[in-house]
């Protein structure tokens, strides 16, 4: 029998669109990467009557009802009785549950009442699972031949619940059919239509591997999903996949799995050797938020000027005064020159810059909001590339960034002079439509 799964999210703050459902996206990537087939994502709000319903419809088709969120102490926390009732259980409780409960909290030095008690309540008959990082413990139980699971809403307690106990249940229960291997592939930037275009072929509906295209804030990430009778297979079912991408798409690809634009151009500085600096005027800081959120990116990475205002250009960087007054501070000449600068005061080999105008006010016809001058200097040789980007300030400054991060991963591997067939795709935006193609096409 395929082995089916329904997630189900609670809470009012999910269904009102207070918070993002980040719950469903981790349980379903992970689900279906160990073989099971998600039917559907559901968000219910906090009325028990509407979640006992919906599992019940769930459980007509589906092996497993994953349910996160509601079994707190609180007045909203409504999910045991709720699994109660569908499966047709009485709620007991548990000792050793009870204990947990009550020696965590006075751990914690809070008194025990009789609603965090509650959380030692759960359907006779239940698989209890421990839950390390919290009070409330998560159970399965079956009815007929399907199991309901609950979890904790809490997204740490959640994860570690699920890959420490979940997981291994459900695969011992449930013992999905035949062996799945996913894998996905970043690239930037480019397109969703242009990534469409070129892997139109591969996109069947019916086709094996399944491949996906995403966008999150300018990345494209296609995804791919084999399914095979052995671990081998679906591995080189996939392995071909992602080696017609890189094929397609060339430098387009940066990264595959976890890694961000930040994490790749670390792991071009230490192929390379290289240490990297930052001067920053639009992104105000941006560029180097990136690079921290990189797990020993202090190998590489020695400093970030933060240089919003002319004076401090020159004052920190040493960019020439006729420079800016001749050219104007958001120009590449100054964008070279802040490059070159941070490289000079820090010792860095790569320099990286950036110089713009992020809006909504400030442009001109001349230089019209959106314009954004990236400097890059390596080994004492220096260019700038000109980006023409769309949005508001928050999306100007995040694309600025993100072309920095990736003109100094380009750079590293081709070298400078390699950018200025970049620099042109990356002018005219929406001029072509071809894979390979640099220009954001939205």
């Amino acid at each position: 029998m395929l082995a089916t799964v329904t997630v189900i999210s609670t809470g009012e703050e999910l269904v009102r669109g207070r918070i993002a459902d980040s719950n469903a996206a981790f349980l379903a990537a992970q689900l279906g990467a160990h073989g099971f087939e998600v039917l559907r994502l559901v968000a219910v709000g906090d009325n028990p009557d509407a979640l006992r319903d919906e599992l019940l419809r769930c459980l007509a088709d589906s092996r497993a009802v994953l349910v996160s969120g509601g079994l707190g102490p609180t007045a909203d926390d409504r999910t045991r009785r709720a699994i109660a009732e569908a499966v047709g259980r009485d709620l007991v409780e548990d000792e050793e549950s009870r204990r947990h409960v009550t020696q965590r909290l006075r751990r914690f030095g809070v008194q025990v009442s009789a609603a965090q008690c509650s959380q030692s309540l759960f359907p006779a008959g239940s698989v209890i699972f421990p839950n390390e990082r919290g009070t409330a413990r998560g159970f399965a139980c079956r009815l007929d031949e399907s199991w309901v699971v609950a979890m904790p809403g809490v997204p740490d307690e959640m994860r570690a619940m699920f890959s420490g106990s979940v997981l291994p249940f459900l695969l011992g229960e449930l013992a999905p059919a035949g062996c799945i291997r996913t894998e996905v592939v970043h690239l930037f930037p480019v397109s969703e239509a242009v990534v469409d275009e070129g892997l139109r072929d591969v996109m069947g509906a019916d086709r094996n591997p399944a491949v996906g295209i995403t966008v999150n804030d300018g990345v494209i990430t296609v995804s791919f999903r084999a399914r095979a009778a052995s671990e081998d297979e679906a591995e080189e079912l996939v392995r071909a996949d992602v080696a017609l991408v890189e094929e397609r798409f060339g430098d387009l690809v940066f990264g595959r799995g976890d890694v961000t634009l930040a994490g790749a151009l670390s792991a071009a500085l230490e192929r390379a050797g290289r240490t990297v600096a930052v001067a920053e005027s639009v992104t105000g800081g941006l560029v180097g938020h990136m690079l921290v959120d990189v797990p020993g990116i202090s190998r590489f990475f020695l400093a970030d000027v933060v240089a919003y205002g002319n004076e401090a250009k020159v004052r920190q960087l040493g960019v020439p005064p006729e420079q800016i007054e001749r050219h104007g501070a958001v120009s590449s000449e100054v964008a070279e020159a802040m490059a070159a600068g941070i490289c000079r005061v820090t010792g860095a080999g790569l320099g990286l810059s950036t110089t713009g105008i992020a809006g909504p006010t400030g442009g001109s016809e001349q230089k019209p909001v959106g314009l954004v001058h990236v400097g890059v200097c390596l080994d004492g040789r220096t260019t700038a590339c000109k980006l023409l980007l769309r949005g508001d300030r928050r999306r100007i400054k995040d694309r600025a960034a993100k072309h920095a991060l990736n003109l100094a991963r380009l750079a590293l591997a081709k070298g400078v002079d390699s950018l200025g067939k970049y620099r042109t795709m990356w002018t005219a935006l929406g001029s072509e439509r071809r894979p390979g193609d640099g220009g954001e096409i939205r």
